[in-house]
């Protein structure tokens, strides 16, 4: 059975019901409840509790004053843990549920560790232990019996200390050790184990004289006090160092404690470790690198231990303090003092000169097997002259930069956590009782970016608060406005370490990663990053590579970078202006979205302001717009709700519309909707619009929202496009709109209102003798007498549109009249025609990635195809074309496409699958109300019936 309390007694009492701390009463309730703890799991009369409990003062009813004690305390505890027998009563606890049951264990492990010669697993298990005391034992608590305990307590953690610091000198921790071991003497100058400790300390780190002075003033304490001389414990070793015998062991172990969670770091630990086994050829040397609190120091700590047994002659450790708040770097000359010192070189041996100090280094190493783990370097440069000679040692670096002037054998770039390890790692700091909401566990790590460092800071926060649980941690974690400040503390965390690499910065990459701060892209390219910060794409290219090098970038694709998000939660904190950042970042989308659109469609889409802030990319190709639109799409979109966010009202509408075309394009319709959803809510508000704005808007939502809602549906924005537009507004706005309302109405009804709107919008383009704006109403007018079923009428005027379209060099409307030309020439049984023009307006479709117009292609391919009893390519083309149908969630594209499968299968003599594709088409001809193609479905079931 699982008992829901938890206590600890290694400092004041305190108890837990799951994760909520307790009210444990007055004191007198509490010593009650520590007696019990005590003797948990046995059964203590009602008379010894009274002897135990209240010595002090023994009550006058005796035995009586017991049960109603025990009744209240039972109020207190969770249910069923007090029961009481007719023997007495008793405090049922599961094991791991006491601190100091949790103590004892740990001791255990760590002195069978020794036994077994495992010092480093020995000395972190007793390290863990004695972690569980918080404090004097039963502090505060009244009574004999628990005053007897908590001297007893005490006692067995002074002991247990003094064994791990012998462990840490067996392991060549000595100089570590000094400040630790000259705490504990100051406190109790009589106990002379940690006398002897600090003069071995001493000793083994050449400060004899040191050593000699702590025996000579622990004597006389000894003397003056008790009146006795030093033991034999203290006389032996004040005579070893007399005679200096042995000052230091055969094996130096410098390494710092590397803590018992070591979590999701097997893949790197393996690299390292392969990367330092020793050849004939040269010198190891490994080069770890990563953002601030991402575990460098960690790995290298327990790849170094790892290797223990290949660097037999030691493992040396100086951290050179690169990035130290208040500290300058270790100079090269004083990190190689402090090493030859550690090799037991004398200082009079030490010389002066750099190299020389560089060349005595080097020549006692030669032969040794030792590993140099040099943490924190600033640069390479800093690291140079500490570098062995020997082939037979190796040396392991870190650093927050990455070291490319450092000539290292192997390097390891240091990544975040994934997902599964972060969560073991807050799992192995809270416990698993803690982090059992696994949901909110995962939540945590996510805020935390999944960086050990903030791992460790909220994992630490949430074992030292027993009242909260990882749920409230996960919300206060959500807040994201006070997030870096729930995992910094007042002696570090996640933003002081952030702010010593932002520290070493020059001017210019401060700036820089200050204002990508502001940018809500997912990531950037030089040429965005040029346009925030007022430079040259060149210098903004190398600005951004040095910030790479800094590890305050991430580099995951080669051109692209991005944050990692804790840290560009840092960089906004600098305070950057947020709206002049993102209006230069969208001046240099919007030019560069409308000179991707003219790439891509051939001609302008979009009316913007001229020039651009901003050097803009080579956008020539459509393949070249398309690949920047693929890149940018989600980036754009992120700006603009941004924009929008700001009150930024003309860069919103005016993105808005030059994002959308590209989404149109590329069939991602939500993304469509969403840009011309903000662009028309800021339309609406810009003051400085008389409505032309609003207008070129609603044209958009009407003319690109079409295949996707239906010709119905489109009519609203157009025909409240039309009334916006004021009188004197531009006329080539005009005339898109009549041609988009005439081609809009054909679709509905292909009727003389229609062709009466598109003959308007023919003689405004006449009239501003605008050939492009000509040759799409041409096409329009086109479809609509095809609609009619008037195909030479339609034929003719898609020729006219085709021979002005290449006049005004207007590419992206080449394959729609192509398309339509085609469809024609098949109606009038002109096949062969018909398949040139349909096949070069394939090709022009796939080489602009148009997908409608490629639908339509491939749609009137498979007529063409099936006309020529070429079953396969027409089966073929036909399916391809509703497969791109359906992934575009156009509904006049699926209506085309799967009317043309039908037709195909049905003349192939498959009636049971053409079938099911002439009944989706009738649905969909129906609900769009056109006519033609509702008769060509019906007669194809007709026909289907007909066959079956």
């Amino acid at each position: 059975m699982t008992y829901n309390l938890r206590l600890a007694l290694l400092g004041p009492l305190r108890g837990w019901s799951g994760g909520e701390a307790l009210d444990l009463g007055p004191g007198r309730l509490q010593a009650l409840l520590a007696v019990l703890a005590l003797r948990a799991n046995q059964v203590v009369s009602a008379d010894e509790l009274v002897e135990l409990v209240w010595s002090d003062a023994p009550p006058s009813t005796g035995a009586k004053i017991v049960p109603p004690y025990v009744y209240r305390l039972r109020k207190l505890l969770p249910e069923d843990v007090v029961t009481r027998g007719r023997d007495g009563y008793s405090l049922r606890l599961d094991p791991e549920a006491l601190d100091l049951s949790r103590f004892e264990q740990l001791v255990t492990a760590g002195q069978s560790a020794r036994q077994d010669g495992e010092l480093d697993t020995a000395a972190a298990r007793l390290s863990e232990a004695l972690a569980q005391f918080h404090g004097e034992p039963l502090s505060g608590l009244a009574g004999h019996y628990l005053a007897v305990q908590r001297h007893r307590l005490t006692e067995r953690r002074l002991k247990v200390l003094a064994e791990r610091i012998d462990l840490d000198l067996d392991r060549g921790r000595s100089a570590d050790l000094v400040p630790e071991l000259v705490e504990l003497v100051d406190e109790d100058p009589l106990r002379e184990q940690f006398a002897g400790q600090l003069m071995l300390a001493y000793w083994r780190s050449g400060r004899s004289s040191e050593a000699l002075e702590t025996y000579g003033r622990v004597r006389r304490e000894l003397v003056d006090q008790l009146g006795v001389e030093p033991g034999p414990y203290l006389r032996e070793i004040h005579q070893r160092i007399l005679h200096n015998e042995a000052p230091r062991p055969a094996v130096r172990d410098e390494l710092p404690y590397d803590g018992s969670t070591f979590v999701g770091r097997e893949r790197e630990l393996g690299e390292v470790v392969t990367a330092l086994s020793p050849t004939s050829t040269g010198l190891p040397v490994v080069a770890i690198d990563g953002m601030a609190g991402v575990g460098k120091t960690a790995l290298a700590v327990r790849a170094a231990r790892r290797l223990a047994d290949v660097y037999t002659d030691g493992r040396l450790f100086i951290d050179l303090h690169g990035y130290t708040p208040g500290r300058e770097p270790v100079p090269p000359a004083e990190a190689l003092d402090r090493l030859l010192r550690t090799l037991g070189v004398t200082p009079d041996r030490i010389p002066a000169d750099l190299e020389e100090r560089a060349a005595l280094w080097r020549s006692e190493l030669a032969g040794r097997r030792v590993l140099i783990v040099l943490d924190n370097a600033p640069d390479g440069t800093a690291v140079g002259p500490l570098l062995a000679g020997s082939p037979t040692c190796g040396v392991l670096v870190t650093s927050r930069r990455q070291l490319t002037e450092l000539d290292a054998t192997a390097r390891v770039a240091l990544d975040v956590l994934d997902p599964r390890a972060a969560e073991e790692l807050l799992t192995a700091m809270v416990g698993p009782e803690q982090a059992a909401d696994s949901d909110a566990a995962a939540a945590v790590v996510g805020y935390c970016g999944y960086l050990p460092l903030a791992i460790r800071v909220a994992g630490s926060r949430l074992r030292h608060r027993p009242s909260w649980t990882v749920e409230h941690l996960s919300s206060r974690l959500g807040a994201q406005d006070r997030r870096l400040a729930e995992l910094s503390t007042a002696s570090g965390g996640v933003s002081p370490a952030f702010a010593l690499s932002y520290e070493h910065l020059s001017a210019d990459e401060q700036r820089l990663f200050r204002l990508l701060g502001q940018v809500t892209a997912q990531d950037v390219e030089p040429y965005a990053a040029a346009a925030v910060a007022e430079v040259e794409p060149t210098t903004a290219e190398d600005l951004l590579e040095r910030l790479v090098d800094a590890n305050l970038l991430l580099e995951l694709r080669s051109g692209r970078f991005q944050f990692h998000d804790l840290l560009r939660q840092y960089a906004r904190s600098l305070g950057e202006p947020e709206t002049d950042t993102t209006e230069r970042l969208a001046d240099y989308y919007l030019h560069a979205a409308a000179e991707a659109g003219a790439a891509i469609f051939g001609t302008r889409m979009t009316e913007i302001p001229s020039p651009a802030m901003a050097t803009l990319p080579s956008l020539e190709t459509p393949a070249d717009g398309l690949a920047w639109g693929d890149a940018e799409g989600t980036n754009v979109l992120a700006t603009l709700r941004r924009t929008d966010a700001l009150g930024l009202d003309e860069a919103t509408w005016r993105l808005g519309l030059a994002i959308a075309t590209y989404f149109y394009q590329r069939a991602r319709p939500d993304e469509m909707d969403e840009a011309l959803e903000l662009a028309l809510g800021a339309a609406r508000r810009d003051p400085a619009d008389n409505g032309e704005a609003e207008a070129r808007v609603l044209l958009s939502v009407g003319s690109l929202g079409r295949y996707r809602q239906g010709a119905e549906q489109s009519l609203r924005p157009l025909r409240e496009a039309l009334d916006r537009l004021p009188p004197t507004g531009d006329l080539v706005l005009r005339g898109r709109l009549l041609a988009a309302l005439g081609y809009t109405q054909a679709k509905v009804s292909p009727d003389d209102e229609a062709l009466r709107f598109l003959q308007e919008a023919l003689e405004v383009a006449r009239r501003v003798g605008n050939a492009s704006l000509e040759s799409r109403v041409l096409a329009y007018i086109g479809v609509t007498h095809g609609d009619r079923l008037e195909f030479a009428d339609a034929l003719a005027a898609y020729e006219d549109g085709l021979r002005l379209a290449k006049k005004a060099g207007d590419d992206g409307v080449q394959p729609e009249v192509l398309n339509g030309i085609g469809e024609c020439l098949l109606e009038l049984d002109r096949v062969d025609e018909a398949l040139d023009v349909l096949t070069t307006a394939r090709t022009l479709g796939v080489e602009r990635g148009a997908d409608y117009s490629l639908i339509y292609s491939l749609a009137f391919l498979s007529t063409a195809y099936s006309r020529h009893g070429r079953w396969t390519e027409a089966q073929e083309v036909a399916r391809e074309a509703l497969r791109l149908a359906m992934d575009s969630g156009s509904r006049q594209s699926e209506l085309n496409a799967r009317l043309r499968l039908a037709q195909t299968l049905l003349a192939y003599g498959d009636p049971e699958q053409a079938r099911p594709h002439f009944v989706r088409a009738l649905d969909l001809a129906l609900d769009e109300g056109q006519e033609s193609v509702i008769g060509a479905a019906a007669a194809g079931l007709a026909d289907c019936d007909r066959s079956a």
